[in-house]
């Protein structure tokens, strides 16, 4: 029951008080964690477009002219958006190649090292789809948007095949690590990152490791039917949107919250945890067995103000302490507080 109320409150004191996210403009979802995807042509050219992570799709605007000898106004209409999709296809080509794969690779270095990579991603450029209701009319252009989910068709040609075997907690760990672990009351339906603050980048293939090197998580160790469906990991930009997403219980969510580190990598799309913080992971997935299932989130972007904080503070002193009796409470004898039932590490 303490749980139980702790979340949901945690909930509405963060609702009320984080401050209001910018909007993107476009055509792309504004309540997405969204990144501008850029690369650049052989013939030098910078092209762009958006990658809503959090919905998995991205999203280029073509634009085309009709030809000037064309005086029918449909025809115009018609050749003119005609133009524009073909550009938008281009443009989708090159600048699919700047998506991220992992923190040291993009889906270009992907289609260099394979032609098959390189036949299934133009393959499925060509099969991208026009935005509906994205034809318009600007300054006597015709342009569209066009669209490429990440998932399935992208992510099983970039993404690297599970291990036979998953990666499963040690019977016996150190002496070190077990003595700040405690069973919670219930198991945890699935973790959050928060990685706001750091400089990580949104990727398909990230993971999660220790100060010490030791992979927590990463697309090898999940069921890859889960990877290519719902991608390894999701992204938010806000704490409490990650709480009730669908992936890890919605409503009825008891995730484990860990604060990350730093991000890693190349392209810094890994992100690093405590050691303390990566043991917890792996003993409350020993229960929950979340992360197989990929029931991961991260929240990404600028550290949020003080005051939640502050405010999470203030609403365990309201609240008080869970009674010694609720918890089982780790060797040293320590009774967690509100926040920690909550996985907040």
């Amino acid at each position: 029951m303490f749980r139980f109320l702790n979340k949901r409150l945690c909930v509405v004191l963060l609702c009320t008080l984080a401050p209001a996210a910018s909007q993107p403009s476009g055509h792309v979802a504004a309540s997405g964690v969204i990144r501008t995807v850029s690369t650049q042509t052989p013939q030098g050219d910078f092209v762009e477009g958006q990658l809503d992570w959090t919905d998995g799709v991205l999203i280029v605007t073509g634009e085309g002219v009709a030809p000037e000898s064309i005086t029918n106004p449909v025809q115009a209409r018609l050749l003119g958006f005609r133009a524009a999709k073909v550009t938008a296809y281009r443009k989708l080509l090159e600048v699919v190649g700047g998506v991220q794969v992992d923190a040291r690779t993009t889906v270009s270095m992907s289609m260099v090292a394979s032609d098959t990579v390189r036949a299934t991603v133009e393959g499925l450029v060509r099969g991208a789809t026009v935005v509906p209701g994205s034809r318009r009319q600007e300054d006597g252009l015709y342009l569209l948007d066009l669209q490429l989910r990440l998932l399935d068709g992208l992510a099983a040609a970039v993404l690297p095949d599970s291990m036979s075997s998953l990666d499963a907690v040690p019977a016996e760990l150190p002496v070190s690590d077990s003595l700040i672990v405690f069973v919670p009351d219930e198991p945890y339906t699935g973790l959050i990152i928060d990685a706001r603050g750091t400089s990580l980048q949104p990727s398909l293939s990230p993971r999660i490791i220790d100060e010490t090197g030791r992979v927590i998580y990463s697309a090898t160790h999940v069921d890859r039917q889960y990877a290519l469906s719902t991608g390894v990991v999701g992204y938010e930009r806000d704490l409490p949107a990650a709480v009730i997403n669908a992936r890890i219980g919605g409503e009825n969510s008891h995730p484990k919250v860990v604060t990350a580190i730093r991000a890693d990598g190349l392209y810094n799309s890994d992100v690093v945890v405590s050691r303390d913080a990566g043991t917890r992971v792996k003993m409350a997935d020993s229960e929950g067995d979340f992360l197989t299932e990929c029931r991961v989130i991260f929240v990404i972007g600028p550290r949020p103000e003080a005051i939640i904080d502050t405010a999470l503070t203030l609403l365990d002193t309201l609240m008080g302490t869970v009674p010694s009796d609720s918890l089982a409470a780790d060797s040293l004898g320590t009774v967690p507080t509100m926040t920690d039932s909550l996985g907040f590490n």
